[in-house]
This record gives structure tokens, sequence and C-alpha cells, in this order.
């Protein structure tokens, strides 16, 4: 049995070392970690040989490589272009440029909190498992990462997406299998891996990732598919009364998606301590939704745990000293459980440029006075044109709970198992039946 073994490991490494020779790789040896991975990797027009006859295994992958790459591999590449990309660094001399505003297209990367994509910077493990993280279902059980010597290495934003790519088997750790080295740059030999994974795991990636957003979708694939915001069928409009005194409380109910309206107040608690006068420019601060969301009617709309991203947009300065005293916040994101990110638009609620929280508000005429239910469009835009780019004070310690005023339209998708439209009294009949 040994012999036969020992016969089929020098037969494949006869045949990858053919390959590899007619691919004309001369810097990987057939008894590479990753040497087959390679192969496919090269033959599949994922990553190509440069100087000629080389792969360079141990080179870092830049940030536009990675994309370009992944955009392939999830057969993403020849999708229509339907926006201009929002990245300052990126122009029509950019290498890659088509890739990279395909990726921000589709919600595959989001580049820095300065609004850069540094598309020449090598790419490190943690943006990598983000960027995956961004594109696959999340229908899996949470995996423990503990076991790992260096998880917490793993910065907060993205220990999510570590946990969702462990739990789905697409993440690489060579040599060390106890560890992941977050922090490190993702060299090529890694990226072949980690290509090859997905390719073998397409029914991982979401299928309806590029329409949730609107982007194009092709002819063939034009009467399947069922989540294509245009085909939205319309429910019912339901009422968010999280907060009594917000300019709106409509939310919209579709067959694939919910929209909680600009203008609705959400909740939010610290999840780091605030500081006015340490914020940097792209800071971002995080804040958790600390209860499930309902409307009125019953209509299941976010889960506990849901995180809002505020990112400082700007510092204001005293005028007589070189000192912050004031941050321009802006909430851009929100992340569900599952490990998902998607987009939103909102601000703190403000009152005479100060941050109202919600232990602040102790009685109903205090709070009418914040609001007025009869606003119309217009008349609300006006109202809070100040709240859109609110220059403040803005010191929070941990756990502090204020609220969000949207400023614009929050789209919660229906592709998660726990966000499906449910009722209070379905909900309770499930506790029921477990136990």
């Amino acid at each position: 049995m040994k012999k036969f073994q020992k016969f089929l490991v020098a037969t494949f490494a006869i045949l990858l070392l053919n390959v590899a020779n007619a691919l004309e790789i001369v810097d990987v040896r057939s008894d590479y970690w990753a040497g087959q991975e390679i192969v496919r990797a090269i033959q599949n027009g994922y990553i190509y040989v440069i100087d000629g006859n080389k792969f360079k295994p141990e080179d870092n992958m830049s940030r536009s490589e990675f994309v370009t790459a992944l955009l392939k591999v999830i057969q993403r590449q020849n999708e229509e272009i339907i926006q201009r990309t929002s990245f300052k660094d990126i122009d029509n001399l950019t290498p890659n440029k088509k890739n990279i505003t395909l990726s921000e297209q589709i919600r595959m990367a989001f580049g820095y909190p300065d609004k850069t994509f540094k598309p020449n910077l090598a790419i490190n493990h943690n943006e990598t498992m983000s960027m995956i993280a961004n594109i696959t279902n999340a229908q899996y059980v949470a995996g423990d990462i503990t076991r790992f010597s260096d998880y917490k290495e793993i910065p907060l934003w993205a220990r999510r997406a570590w946990i969702k790519n462990v739990a789905n088997g697409l993440y690489v750790n060579h040599p060390d299998l106890l560890s992941f080295t977050p922090n490190k740059d993702l060299t090529r030999a890694e990226a072949a891996v980690l290509f090859d994974k997905i390719a073998n795991n397409l029914d991982k990636v979401k299928d309806q990732y590029k329409d949730l957003y609107n982007s194009a979708i092709s002819d063939e694939d034009e009467e399947d598919n069922g989540l294509d915001f245009d085909k939205s069928v319309f429910i019912a409009e339901n009422t968010l009364d999280m907060v009594s005194f917000a300019p709106n409380n409509k939310v919209q109910v579709y067959d694939n998606k919910k929209i909680i309206e600009a203008g609705n107040i959400l909740i939010g608690t610290a999840l780091d301590v605030v500081e006015t006068r340490k914020d940097l420019v792209g800071h971002e601060y995080r804040f958790t939704a600390p209860n499930d969301v309902y409307t009125t009617q019953g209509t299941f709309l976010y889960p506990k745990g849901t995180e809002f991203y505020a990112r400082v947009d700007k510092i204001g300065y005293s005028d007589w000293r070189s000192k912050p005293e004031t941050s321009t916040v802006v909430f851009h994101k929100y992340s569900l459980p599952s490990g998902e990110t998607y987009d939103m638009a909102g601000v703190p609620f403000t009152k005479d440029d100060k941050v109202i929280y919600v232990s602040d508000i102790k009685n109903a005429k205090k709070a009418k006075k914040l609001s007025n239910y009869k606003m119309s469009q217009k008349e609300y835009l006006i109202a809070v044109a100040h709240q859109k780019k609110p220059l403040m004070e803005f010191n929070i310690k941990s756990g502090k709970t204020i609220y969000i005023l949207l400023t614009g339209d929050m789209v919660i998708p229906q592709n998660s198992e726990y966000l499906q439209l449910r009722t209070k009294k379905s909900l309770l009949e499930e506790k029921d039946n477990d136990m």
C-alpha cells in the first residue's frame, strides 16, 4: 500500500512538473506547497506569470491585482459599469480602473476612510478576508476562531469577516495551521490558494449580490432573477415608532427588501470611546443596535447586534488655539451580525449642535419640540440641512446610547435566513416550539 501511495505522489509530481514546464514556470517546484493551485490559477487566467516565465510565489499582490483576479474567479469581470468610482485616487490613467470601479459597484471593495483605494498598495490578509466576506453568503454556523494563536491580532472591523470565512473554509494560513498572521501582506501563492478555494465553492458566492445594488444583469439571467430590485413586489407600508418625534416613520416592505425611509430615527449604543479632541479625519466609530427592531405591524427589520459605522469627515478647531474642538461625524454603513455590510446615510441626531442622548429625552413635551410631524419632504430637508454634515461637540463614553437620524433611505436586503418577513407572533410560536 505504501509503495502504491509513493507511486501516486511521484506520478502527481511528474504531472505537475510537466504542466509547470508547459506553462514555463521556472520558479515553482513540483513539491511547492501551493504548486497545484498556482498551476490552476494560471490555467484559468486568474494570475499570470511575470518576467517571461516566473510566477514569483512569495511576492506580494497589490490591491488592484487582487480585485481584478477575484472578479474573474466569481465570473463578474464582464459586468457593465453603470456608476463612476468615488475613490479619489482612481482616474483614467490608473491600471485596472474598470475592475476597481466594478469592485466598488458590486460592494466587494469599500476602500479606505479617506475615500481612496490605494491600488498599488500590497493587500494584507485582513483586507482579503473583508472582500471575500462581502461577496459570500451568510448561511453558515459561526466558526470558532479562538483556537488560532493570534486571533486577538485581528482588528475589530475584520473579525466578523474572519469568523465567516473560517466557517466557510475560505481562508489560507500556511505554514502554521494554528495562526492567521492577519496583518501580513498576502503573497501571490496564498492568493492562488484562496482563488482555488473560492472557485471550488462558487455556491457560497451571493448570486444576487450585484442585483441588490441595481448593477446590470445579463439577458439570459434576467427572466429568472427573483431578486432584481426593479422586479420587487410591494407588500405594504409599515410604520416605525421606535422614536415618536422622528420627522418620518414610514417603512416600505417588499418581497425582497425593506426600506426605512429618510427621516426615521434609529438607536445605537457606542462600542468605542469617542473623544473629539483626539479625532482624525477618516477615523471610524461603531455603534450597535441594543435590541431587535420591528415595525409597529410586526415586520422584522434588523437584529440586535447590528452595527452602525460613523466616520469623521471634518475636524473643527478653536479660533484661538490649534486644537480640535468639534467633529463632523457621518454614518455611512451598517453591518449585520452575519458579517454582511451595506451602505446607509445618517447623522447623530442633534439640537443646537449637540448630540441628543436617549437618556436626555424624559418627557413628551420636550420630545415634540425636536421635530414636526406635519413637515413636507422639502420642509424636512431644509430643517435638517445643518444635521447632514453636523459640526458638533462629540464626546461619548462607551455604552452611551444616541439617536441616529437617517438622511437617506436605508435598504435592508432579504438575503439572510434570519432577515425574513416575520411577525412577533410567529417568533413567539418558534420559541414555544423550541421549548
